[in-house]
C-alpha cells in the first residue's frame, strides 16, 4: 500500500535523458516504486498530460535570513523547490563572536533583541541545532566568509596575520564539521571585500581537504566582470576546491555586455584542465541589492547609526556626492536604479527612482539618502542593466545551475520577483517559449546537477529508493505572473509539489505542510 501514488505522468528524471510514462508510488518519504499500472494507495494523483520531474533545488537562496520567521516558505514551495542552499555571498546566520558581536549582526543582519536567536548564533552547530524544527522546504547552509573574518577580526580592513589566518581556518573547519557544506564569499561586501587573493586560497584550501564547496560572489560583475572571474578560477586552481560563481551575469549597461562569452570561455578552459568549476544564474535582467552598497565599503565600519546621522545631515551627504555619483548627474547616476523593498514607502517598489523623484521634484540622490536614512540603510534596490543575450548564454552553458538569490517577504511585498518566480519562468518562458535550452536538460540544471555539485545523494533523481521530493507540472501552461511591482503573483501550472513524500503543494497553493529537514555536511 502507497501513500501517494501519481499515475501516468511523463517522467522527467533529472538525468537530462527523455522522458517516460509511468506511475510513480511514494511510501515513508521515499520513491517506493516506478512502473506501469500501479494500483493501491491512500491517496491518487492523476498526472495525464503532466510532467513529474524532482524537486527542485535552489543553489543560490537567501531564505536563510529569514527562515526563523517564514518556517512555512510557501515563496519557494509554490515555484517548486523543495531544497534550498543558503549562507551566500558571505553572509550566514552563524557564527557571531562573542568578541566581535557589533561586526557579527552588522554581517547577519541578526536581531539584537532576539535573545534566543541571539545566543545560538555563536556557532554554527548551536544554530543549526536552533533551527532543528519543522520546515516547507529542506535546507542546507553555507559558512559566510565575513562571518569567519568578523570573528577573528571584526571589520579590520587589513591583511590577516598568520595567526588570525589559522583561527579563521580553524573556524571553517569547526563549521564544517558541524554541518556546514563549505564557504561561501561576498568579495563586495564588508568584511569580506577586505580579502585579497592569498586569503581566499588559503580558505578554500581548507574547503578542499573536508571535501567541500566554495561559491562566490565576485569582487565586479561589471567593469570588471572578466579579472573577476580570472581571480577566482586562480582561487580554484591554487585550492583545487569546487568552485561555484554565484549568480553570473554581466551588469553596468551596454559597455559590459557580452563578456560573459569571455568568462564562460575561461570556466570551460579550467574545466578542461580538470577542475572542478560551475556557477549558477536567475533568469532576469535586472540584479538586485540593498542601496546601502552605494556607500563605500570603508565607510561601513562606522556602524548603521553613525553612517544615518550622516546621510541625515546636508553637509556630509553632499561631501558623499561625488563618491556615490562620480562626474554624473544623478539623473544619469540612478538610470538603471529601481526601488525594490522599502518599509517607510512600499508604494514605491518597483518603480524607478529617477521617476519617483521626478514626481517628488527633488534631485534622485537627495531622494535615495533620504530612503536609506528612514529605513536605517534597510532599503533594496533593483538594477535593470544586463541583457538578454548574456541571460541566455549562461543558461547554455552545460555546468549552469539555476537559484533565486532571493528571499520570501513575509508581507509578499516588495523585492525582486526572482523569489518568488525564478523556476516556472525558465520553463515557461526560456524552454517552451524562447527554446532557449530542452525541458529535460533545464530540469536537469535544476535537480540533479546541484544534487551532484553539492552532495545531496538522496535527492536530484527520480529513482527508486530516493527521497519523494516531486514537483508534478504541466509544461503547456507553466509560466509566471511576477512583476516587479507585484513581485508576489502567483506562478501557474504547478499542481502539486512533494517534499520527503508529503503533499506540500496542491493547485499551486502550499498545504502549510512542514516536511522538510536540515541536510548537514557527513564525514565519510
Amino acid at each position: 500500500m502507497y501513500d501517494i501514488l501519481i499515475r501516468n505522468a511523463r517522467i522527467i528524471d533529472g538525468t537530462g535523458n527523455p522522458g517516460y510514462h509511468a506511475d510513480v508510488g511514494v511510501k515513508d518519504g521515499k520513491i517506493a516504486r516506478i512502473g506501469q499500472h500501479l494500483s493501491g494507495a491512500g491517496t491518487v494523483i492523476d498526472g495525464t498530460g503532466k510532467v513529474l520531474s524532482p524537486g527542485f533545488i535552489n543553489v543560490h537562496s537567501h531564505q536563510d535570513m529569514v527562515l526563523e520567521w517564514d518556517l512555512p516558505c510557501a515563496g519557494e514551495l509554490e515555484q517548486g523547490i523543495t531544497t534550498f542552499v543558503g549562507g551566500m555571498c558571505g553572509e550566514s546566520p552563524a557564527p557571531i563572536a562573542s568578541a566581535f558581536e557589533e561586526d557579527g549582526i552588522r554581517v547577519t543582519g541578526a536581531r539584537e533583541d532576539d535573545k534566543e536567536s541571539m545566543a545560538a548564533r555563536h556557532g554554527m552547530g548551536d544554530y543549526l541545532r536552533f533551527l532543528d524544527r519543522p520546515c516547507g522546504v529542506n535546507s542546507a547552509f553555507l559558512v559566510g566568509h565575513g562571518n569567519l573574518r568578523a570573528a577573528v577580526v571584526g571589520y579590520a580592513d587589513r591583511k590577516l596575520t598568520d595567526s588570525e589566518m589559522e583561527q579563521m581556518k580553524e573556524l571553517l573547519r569547526r563549521c564544517m564539521k558541524e554541518g556546514a557544506l563549505g564557504v561561501s564569499f561576498g568579495l563586495i561586501y564588508p568584511p569580506g571585500s577586505y580579502a585579497d587573493t592569498d586569503e581566499l586560497i588559503e580558505v578554500c584550501k581548507v574547503v578542499a581537504e573536508m571535501g567541500g564547496i566554495f561559491t562566490v560572489h565576485m569582487r565586479g560583475e561589471n567593469t570588471r566582470l572578466i579579472e573577476a572571474t580570472d581571480e577566482m578560477l586562480r582561487v580554484a586552481r591554487a585550492s583545487g576546491a569546487r568552485c561555484v560563481i554565484s549568480h553570473h551575469k554581466a551588469t553596468g549597461g551596454r559597455m559590459n555586455w557580452n563578456k560573459t562569452a569571455a568568462t564562460i570561455s575561461l570556466m570551460q578552459h579550467a574545466v578542461d584542465e580538470g577542475y572542478d568549476v560551475f556557477c549558477d544564474q536567475y533568469p532576469y535582467t535586472a540584479s538586485s541589492t540593498g542601496l546601502n552598497t552605494n556607500i563605500p565599503e570603508s565607510m561601513h565600519t562606522l556602524g548603521v547609526e553613525k553612517l544615518v546621522e550622516m546621510l541625515r545631515d546636508p553637509v556630509e551627504r553632499e561631501k558623499l556626492r561625488p563618491v556615490i555619483c562620480g562626474k554624473k548627474s544623478s539623473h544619469e547616476r540612478f538610470v538603471y536604479t529601481m526601488i525594490g523593498g522599502c518599509k517607510s514607502h512600499p508604494e514605491y517598489g518597483g518603480r524607478m527612482l529617477n521617476d519617483i523623484a521626478d514626481e517628488l521634484g527633488v534631485d534622485p540622490y537627495d531622494l535615495q539618502c533620504d530612503l536609506l536614512a528612514e529605513n536605517e540603510l534597510n532599503v533594496s534596490g533593483i538594477f535593470h542593466s544586463m541583457c538578454e543575450e548574456d541571460v541566455e548564454r549562461v543558461m547554455r552553458w552545460d555546468r549552469a545551475m539555476v537559484g533565486t538569490d532571493g528571499m520570501s517577504h513575509l508581507n509578499g511585498k516588495g523585492g525582486h520577483p526572482r523569489a518568488y518566480a525564478t523556476f516556472p519562468r525558465i520553463l515557461g518562458r526560456y524552454v517552451r517559449e524562447r527554446k532557449v535550452i530542452t525541458l529535460e536538460n533545464a530540469i536537469r540544471k535544476m535537480c540533479y546537477l546541484p544534487a551532484m555539485v553539492y552532495g545531496f545523494s538522496t535527492k536530484g533523481l527520480i529513482r527508486e529508493g530516493m527521497d519523494a521530493d516531486l514537483v508534478l507540472f504541466d509544461p503547456e501552461t507553466i509560466c509566471d505572473q511576477a512583476t516587479y511591482t507585484h513581485p508576489e503573483l502567483d506562478n501557474v501550472g504547478i499542481d502539486y509539489v512533494l517534499v520527503n513524500g508529503c503533499v506540500a503543494v496542491k493547485d499551486g497553493k502550499a498545504t502549510g505542510v512542514l516536511a522538510g529537514r536540515q541536510l548537514l555536511r557527513r564525514d565519510d
